[in-house]
């Protein structure tokens, strides 16, 4: 979906405690807040999408969410 949370950082603090711990391919970010500030400054999400490839898997035993997306980000850089 264009600008999905995974590209603006807009999640429901209801549903997440903010010492969690966000992983993904490139980077690991603990902390709710930190990991909305970054994906805020990082991608531009009028531009930007995220799909979801299959069901979400969640894990009980290990607390854990997994998911396979596959995104396209525009960066917001200084120079655009």
């Amino acid at each position: 979906n264009r600008g999905g949370y995974f590209i603006s950082g807009d999640l429901s603090p209801e549903l997440f405690r903010d010492d969690c711990l966000f992983i993904d391919p490139t980077n690991s970010v603990a902390s709710l807040s930190r990991y909305q500030r970054a994906l805020e400054i990082l991608f531009d999400p009028d531009e930007s999408s995220v799909e979801l490839l299959e069901p979400l898997t969640v894990d009980s035993a290990t607390r854990t969410i997994s998911a396979r997306i596959q995104s396209d980000g525009i960066l917001r850089l200084p120079w655009r």
